[in-house]
């Protein structure tokens, strides 16, 4: 073991592809439902870099830099590049992994498996140096999905996803890339943690910073890039956007809220609505009770009655099945459907007509069901002594 006084390192400041979001030298993961717009947020994130512009509103210079992209589910020309073009990348400076037999670089499976053994993380280190030495060094690798590169196993198996984590992070320790992962959480998992939850918790472990994207409840077609965990500077503030002609196109606002805020936020809402919804159809079968306590109602009299009282159909329907009630139809070609109470005591009983024929329980006395049952057993009797 070697030791050495802290006072003796050289302190290092740590820099940003995207101040508060991106770090460089470290792993970044972001998480989002299907179709939120993650993979053209990395799109965003590369253009803007081969450009040499940082912050969000482009407000802070650099030089501009190398990518690495690993697609593994969109065709490199069909979509990465019209996407990229989309966002105004400087395109001889993404680098994207293909496959020699794929010329095409259609096939979305080209480059899947590329970074499971130490050969091709070996292979991904000496094109960085190589990139460096040629005094254009790579900024950014992108990995989108984090589960068709990295063995990401929905938490069954992960043992080899987090020795290849490892690795992952002592790279970009290394060489000072930044690493972005994109992944989507599993339906098990955003049921148990949340909508920001990735394909395996490993993943957040080892991410030094964690953000998501989620539709705004309160919107519709607004996305919000809210923070799940940064453990390089203070927890900074989301921000909306929504998505025009392939492209990202982000608000001056800052919104302060956090990932684990808006599951809350979402929790306590359909909290609400669900005692909303419970209290309306109390109210609902309330009306019913009464609307249907004098007689039978035909169902398009008690659909137009219920608008009046601003009750939704879907409601109505509830209400009725909850109480039990009865359709029927009135005995004629031209008869009309009807709603009416269930029968106390007696099962369902359908009648021709709202006029309605009800039966009665016929009830015996416990004398008369003995003097039967003695009936049957003397009969019995006889029956096997003449056999």
């Amino acid at each position: 073991m070697n030791l050495e006084k802290l006072s003796d390192i050289p302190a290092k400041p740590q820099g940003w592809i995207w101040r508060g979001v991106i770090p460089e030298g470290q792993v970044t993961l972001l998480t989002g439902e299907p179709g939120v717009g993650k993979s053209l947020f990395a799109m965003d994130a590369i253009a803007r870099l081969t450009r040499g512009e940082r912050g969000l509103l482009h407000d802070e210079q650099d030089g501009p830099g190398q990518v690495i992209l690993f697609s593994g589910e969109d065709g490199i020309a069909s979509v990465v590049r019209n996407r990229l073009e989309a966002a105004g990348a400087v395109l001889p400076l993404v680098n994207v992994a293909v496959n020699d037999a794929n010329t095409t670089l259609e096939k979305p499976d080209s480059a899947r498996k590329r970074l499971k053994d130490d050969a091709q993380l070996e292979s991904l280190e000496l094109y960085l140096s190589l990139l460096r030495e040629s005094g254009e060094s790579c900024r950014l690798i992108v990995i989108d999905p984090v589960k068709s590169l990295l063995d990401a196993t929905n938490g069954r198996d992960d043992t080899k996803l987090r020795a290849t984590m490892a690795k992952l992070t002592e790279l970009a320790n290394r060489t000072g890339v930044a690493i972005l992962l994109i992944a989507t959480p599993s339906k098990v998992e955003k049921g148990k943690r949340g909508d920001w939850t990735p394909t395996s918790p490993v993943l957040a472990e080892v991410a030094r910073s964690v953000w998501t994207i989620v539709r705004d409840p309160e919107e519709p077609g607004r996305r919000l890039l809210l923070p799940v965990k940064t453990n390089l500077c203070e927890t900074p503030p989301g921000v909306g956007f929504t998505i025009q002609n392939l492209r990202i196109c982000w608000e001056t606002q800052w919104v302060h809220q956090t990932a684990e805020q808006y599951v809350a936020d979402s929790t306590e809402t359909e909290r609400l609505q669900h005692v909303a919804a419970k209290s309306e159809l109390s109210r609902v079968t309330e009306w019913v009770k009464t609307r249907l306590n004098d007689a039978p109602v035909y169902t398009s009299d008690l659909k137009m009655d219920a608008a009046g009282h601003d009750i939704s159909e879907r409601t109505l329907m509830r209400a009725l099945i909850l109480l039990g009630c009865r359709k029927g139809k009135e005995k004629k070609s031209d008869g009309r459907w009807f709603w009416r109470l269930p029968d106390p005591l007696t099962g369902p009983v359908f009648s021709g007509s709202p006029a309605l024929k009800t039966r009665t329980l016929e009830l015996k006395s416990i004398a008369e069901i003995c003097a039967e049952a003695d009936k049957a057993r003397a009969l019995a009797n006889t029956t096997k002594k003449g056999t």
